[in-house]
């Protein structure tokens, strides 16, 4: 895994009629100093998405910067869903009405703004419009499916008056009934790398920069400079400019934000199944289940005429601390195959990367501190849409225009008096998650009893991190048998760094950093790699 291609070694399902994840960069590195109006970090959905919106209004000059390629990060790892699934009960209850009706209003129009792009640049992506089912997960038989709790979402969801929604008898899966069910219309599917490819040769086309392989190591707001902030790349480049916005996934080492961030991967596959088999009415559709660990559904074409691939997410875990990835995804195939009939073989299985927030919203707007600097992150999993979101909010905070939303997704929101409910109803967890943290950090030093020595069991291929003296050390044996040594400590905040042997990576389990077998910074909130120890 080199990281400027794909953030994990498991090719996703969108390599299967895309080749964008399969090949190296094509645009230029920043080869000398420059300035713009505004710098975006990140070349992924959210990135082009804040370009776009900027660079349609007609009013900013636009440089794009990517460390790896264009779609390399996150959004080549996503299932692609454009929906607005969420539990409103539980927004309702933390947020009030107002703010419920809110997210519901931006997630639809997020959904209708990517197909107005899509329609308008002739965006060859296999967008589809497709129904949404919500059901509960278990069959009504099962002493355990409650029934009230979704019918609570469909009251919170049909009392924003923002979405088209109806209750129905079940939810078409074939080999399952599923029990009653919520069906959200005007939902869509899409094929991201296809989409972000097209998307980014859009951007230059009004005018705006992409650089790939090309990376920000630190940045600062400029003063009395006349642009407002200045970033500096790995190679001692500087961008000038009176703004920029982190859409990278997460923000470059910012505790203020980071603290109120968790980190889980999310698994995938994907089946080859009979396109005349996906549903009980023969027509694609998006599903999610209401279980612990949860469970979400799409289908996508498959190469092979009158076959589909179905493509099923969830179990997911906190970043770097379990190591279960096997069972996870037998898990998931045991799920799959007990509701869905006819299905084929696993053809596509791959994790990726999604932050969830304190409160379930996502963080958009001014970074808390600065004047000039602004970020998109804690996408909850809903990152298709957050993107398309964070460049409406983010165009109009930018061009100083009002913007509805901008409220209610600010990274400042939690320190608004009007929030103080929201913060002494998630305080519990908040305590939890930091708690277990530092547990894990005690685990280590106490319980790990691997050295150097123990190397020489590794297969190639594959990782560890052990003890090197007192030192711990994260180990990779490549393909020829040569071993890599690095410190296992993240760059970060110290975190000690775990094997992560499905995407083949190293992991910490503190702030979800995550970095190559060789040691090389894949995602953040770390800036730079693991440092050497050959």
């Amino acid at each position: 895994m080199s990281g400027t291609v794909s953030s994990g070694a498991n090719p996703s399902v969108w390599v299967e009629r895309d080749d964008l994840l399969l090949t190296p960069p094509t645009r230029p590195a920043l080869a000398a100093d420059i300035e713009t109006d505004v710098l975006v970090v990140g070349a992924g959905v959210a990135g082009l998405h804040i370009a776009y919106e900027l660079l349609a209004a007609g009013t900013k000059k636009v440089v794009v910067v990517e460390d790896g390629k264009v779609g390399s990060g996150e959004t080549g790892r996503t299932t692609g869903h454009l929906s607005v699934d969420n539990e409103y009960n539980e927004f309702l209850s933390l947020h009030g009405a107002t703010v419920t009706a809110q997210v519901a209003e931006a997630q639809q129009a997020a959904v209708e703004r990517i197909a107005q792009i899509v329609e308008k640049h002739g965006i060859a992506c296999d967008f589809a419009r497709v129904p949404g089912y919500m059901f509960h997960g278990l069959a009504p038989s099962d002493k355990d499916h409650d029934q009230r709790l979704l019918e609570s979402i469909y009251d919170a969801a049909a009392g924003t008056g923002k979405l088209s929604l109806s209750y129905v008898d079940d939810a078409t899966i074939p080999g399952f009934k599923s029990g009653r069910a919520i069906r959200f219309d005007r939902q869509a599917t899409y094929h991201p790398t296809k989409y972000v490819r097209k998307l980014a040769q859009v951007v230059e086309e009004l005018g705006g920069k992409i650089y790939e392989t090309t990376h920000v190591q630190n940045y600062e707001e400029s003063g009395g400079d006349t642009r407002g902030v200045t970033a500096t790349t790995s190679d001692g480049k500087t961008i000038k400019a009176d703004a920029m916005v982190m859409a990278t996934n997460v923000p470059l080492q910012k505790l203020m934000i980071i603290d109120r961030l968790e980190p889980f991967r999310s698994y995938a596959l994907a089946f080859k199944v009979p396109t005349s088999s996906v549903s009980t009415t023969h027509e694609s559709a998006l599903w999610w289940d209401l279980a612990d660990p949860y469970h979400y559904v799409r289908v996508t074409p498959h190469k092979d005429d009158g076959f589909s691939l179905l493509v099923v997410g969830g179990e997911d875990d906190k970043v770097g601390q379990h190591g279960d990835s096997d069972a996870r995804y037998a898990r998931l195939e045991q799920w799959t195959r007990e509701r869905w009939s006819g299905l084929g073989q696993v053809e596509y299985r791959w994790s990726g990367q999604v932050w969830d927030t304190l409160d379930g919203l996502a963080y958009i707007g001014r970074d808390p501190g600065y004047k000039n600097i602004y970020i998109h992150t804690g996408d909850n999993g809903d990152g298709l849409t957050y993107a398309a979101i964070g460049g409406l909010v983010l165009s109009d905070l930018l061009n100083g225009r009002a913007n509805a939303w901008a409220h209610t997704f600010s990274p400042m929101r939690q320190h608004d008096p009007s929030h103080l409910k929201q913060i002494v109803k998630l305080l519990p967890d908040y305590i939890t998650d930091n708690l277990h943290d530092q547990i894990y950090y005690a685990k280590w030093f106490t319980r790990c009893t691997r050295t150097m020595s123990d190397i020489e069991d590794l297969v190639s291929g594959q990782g560890d991190v052990v003890r090197d003296g007192i030192h711990p050390t994260a180990v990779y044996k490549d393909e020829k048998g040569q071993v890599h040594k690095m410190s296992a400590v993240c760059p970060h905040l110290k975190g000690i760094v775990a094997w992560n042997g499905d995407e083949k990576s190293f992991d910490c389990p503190i702030h979800g950093s995550r970095f190559t077998c060789d040691g090389n910074v894949v995602n953040g909130p770390a800036k730079s790699g693991l440092a050497s120890r050959s």
